[in-house]
């Protein structure tokens, strides 16, 4: 009797601990999925009107980054102003080649027998479509009739027998000929219509993405506009106000630019992440470029006359239980309200702080719930139990608002 009522004594007080803790978790759900609702009703994205001057390219630059996407040694050749050259610097040679490639029937033909060689790859057929648009981007009446004659003998060709395969990978000199066309259609639309809102919407989105945590191995968000990259095991973090000092270079010595810049972060930012959003205020606040690449500066953390170096991998950074390091953060420093960094030019070669590896992690942890750090000790925490849906609500609060897309509303689908 006794044994019996001691076991039942204990199974109350187990199931009363169960209930205790299922009602505290779904209280804590509540709370979550509150907030997030609140967040969609009430959060208002704030969008700097004048978010400077649209880094517009010039058409040079443009056509060589959209021809030649892997910037290739070769794409030097056309840095220079070919207007600038004198007329008798074509010889009979190149006059002849011109009349060749003017030659639609030799053009159409030389085209079918290169695609028929074997050894005449994928980026070959690139390249010389690239090429040839180059070549006759002063006469796209021409160009585009030897793309209408090159899209028919595709259509007629027994492999292209399903039209909803067509086109849809760059493997034939048609399809780049018909990429690089449209590009060079297209540059000025994009310039005059609808580059400047398109350029506003990746602002605002870059803007509403930052500020919330990445993973920056992940490359997963809280704020997304996909459930697939949805960072739902979401840390907690808090904004942090940095007064960021930046360094005086040769590259930028101008008596405007303010040096002495407030900078948001958040205390889970990786190094190389407050690095971005330091670069980002400079920029919105001088309307310039600081002058150097991400990979040429440092980070330095100033308290009174002692300096400490930032860095995404140290001496002091926390190695998990399996061999994997954990990226510092702004928290990992504890660095808090008000606190001065410099901006400081390495002097050592420029080269990227960490290559990633599957043996880092920043927000995303391992299961293991032990690790330790360098210095052996031991630390030992439960993660909070987090269900994914309760956090899409974020993909709703990240979607940009119609005043965004309402610049143009004739051409919505354009805008996106």
């Amino acid at each position: 009797l006794a044994a019996v009522g001691v076991t039942r004594h204990k199974s109350k007080e187990l199931s009363r601990k169960q209930s205790q803790q299922l009602e505290l978790l779904e209280s804590e759900l509540r709370k979550e999925i509150r907030d997030g609702f609140a967040e969609l009703q009430m959060d208002k994205l704030d969008v700097v009107d004048s978010f400077g001057t649209v880094p517009f390219l010039d058409y040079k630059h443009f056509a060589l980054r959209t021809f030649f996407p892997e910037s290739g040694g070769f794409t030097h050749i056309f840095t220079e102003d070919m207007h600038n050259r004198d007329a008798n610097d074509k010889n009979e040679s190149l006059t002849a080649l011109d009349a060749l490639i003017c030659n639609k029937s030799f053009l159409v033909t030389v085209i079918h027998t290169l695609e028929k060689q074997k050894n005449f790859s994928v980026k070959d057929r690139c390249l010389f479509a690239s090429f040839l648009t180059i070549a006759l981007q002063t006469k796209l009446v021409y160009l585009t009739s030897i793309l209408e004659v090159l899209t028919r003998d595709l259509m007629e060709q027994s492999s292209n027998m399903q039209p909803k395969l067509m086109l849809r990978r760059t493997e034939s000199v048609v399809e780049k000929l018909l990429t690089n066309w449209m590009s060079v259609c297209l540059s000025g639309f994009l310039r005059e219509t609808v580059g400047e809102p398109f350029y506003l919407l990746v602002t605002t989105l870059n803007q509403k993405i930052n500020k919330g945590p990445v993973d920056v191995i992940t490359c997963k968000a809280l704020y997304t506009l996909n459930e697939d990259w949805l960072l739902w095991q979401v840390p907690e973090f808090s904004t942090v106000a940095l007064n960021v000092v930046f360094e005086k270079i040769p590259e930028n010595e101008s008596a405007d630019v303010c040096r002495n810049i407030s900078v948001n972060v958040l205390d889970c930012d990786t190094i190389g992440q407050a690095k971005e959003k330091i670069f980002q205020a400079f920029l919105s606040k001088n309307g310039s470029p600081y002058g150097l690449q991400l990979n040429e500066i440092g980070l330095e953390l100033q308290v009174g006359t002692r300096q400490k170096e930032l860095l995404d991998i140290d001496s002091s950074s926390v190695i998990l239980e399996d061999g994997i390091t954990k990226l510092n953060t702004i928290g990992h420093y504890e660095i808090s309200n008000g606190s001065t960094i410099k901006v400081f030019k390495k002097i050592a070669n420029f080269t990227s702080d960490v290559e990633y590896s599957d043996d880092h992690c920043h927000l995303i942890l391992p299961d293991s719930e032990a690790f330790q750090d360098v210095q052996g000790k031991r630390h030992r925490g439960k993660h909070k139990f987090k269900v994914k849906e309760m956090y899409l609500t974020k993909l709703l609060s990240t979607k940009p608002p119609s005043s965004i897309l309402g610049k143009h509303p004739e051409e919505p689908s354009v805008c996106l």
